[in-house]
């Protein structure tokens, strides 16, 4: 795979601390996630990624992106300057202020929710009412502004949610949003990027030619699906650009090109994607 000069793809962690604790979420493996990143740093972050306007820039992993305090400010600072932004929330504390700064800055957005029957079983502390609510004002906020965000609500399928249960959440949202995803439980037992599932024979993963991870405290990972993996970089003290061209990820390209993968992260992830660009599994329908 030809190695472009800059990440194509670029997560930037604004927070790994979350306020709802999902029954799938791989959050349940790790000790404490209750981090936000330095405002500094991000701005620092986007003043080296602005030359690159066509980078894809995704502002959420671990955490909800919008408990940031200066969430705000930091979506301001990125307006206009990029082709493709995206992000998710669990819409909890998607008041009308942060819907504003979002369709200023955001070209995607996902909803993480579930079925209206099994959201307060799967997501506690949320209350359904109140973030569909959050999330119809949203919407229409953004159909008053000529819907610039293109909007995607997630459901995460687990041994217990029926076909059924995910045609009730399909009915819900289908004439609402821009894309509807029901997409597979991942880290069941503790393995991150783990499928559970047969993929056939392992081939090489686009993501160390493609994307970057960085987390809320600058050290960076292998991709959206390293969670706790030991660090390849760290951009408090060197720039993306160094790490992107550095022996740490060179090391696991090589890894890939051969497959002979001995990186802790990526030997027992089964969530490779051979195809560039290709992040996720499950069902989609789009409504467009």
């Amino acid at each position: 795979m030809l190695l472009p000069d800059f990440p194509k793809r670029l997560e930037i962690e604004l927070a790994s601390a979350c306020n709802l604790r999902c029954v799938y979420c791989p959050r349940h493996y790790m000790d404490d996630l209750n981090g936000f990143m330095d405002t500094h740093l991000f701005k620092r972050l986007i003043d080296e990624i602005e030359p690159h306007p066509d980078t894809i820039l995704v502002l959420h992993r671990r955490g909800e992106s919008l408990l940031h305090r200066d969430f705000i400010e930091m979506l301001g600072y990125i307006e206009g300057k990029f082709s493709t932004v995206q992000m998710a929330t669990n819409a909890t504390v998607l008041d009308e202020k942060r819907a504003a700064a979002i369709i200023k800055s955001c070209t995607f957005l996902s909803f993480s929710i579930d079925a209206p029957h099994l959201y307060e079983k799967t997501r506690p502390p949320g209350k359904y009412k109140s973030v569909e609510a959050n999330i119809l004002r949203f919407l229409e906020m953004n159909r008053a502004a000529g819907n610039p965000v293109s909007t995607q609500v997630s459901m995460v399928k687990t041994d217990d949610v029926t076909e059924e249960d995910a045609q009730v959440f399909e009915g819900v949202w289908k004439e609402r949003v821009s894309r509807i995803r029901v997409y597979e439980e991942h880290s069941k037992d503790g393995s991150f990027g783990s499928l559970k599932r047969d993929r056939g024979e392992r081939k090489p993963c686009s993501m160390p030619f493609y994307e970057m991870l960085i987390y809320c405290d600058g050290k960076v990972g292998r991709c959206n699906h390293d969670w706790d993996g030991e660090p390849i970089g760290d951009v408090t003290g060197s720039s993306i650009s160094q790490v992107w061209k550095g022996e740490a990820c060179a090391d696991l390209r090589r890894q890939h090109t051969t497959l002979k993968i001995t990186d802790k992260v990526c030997a027992s992830c089964d969530s490779w994607y051979p195809e560039e660009g290709n992040q996720g599994t499950g069902k989609v329908v789009e409504n467009d």
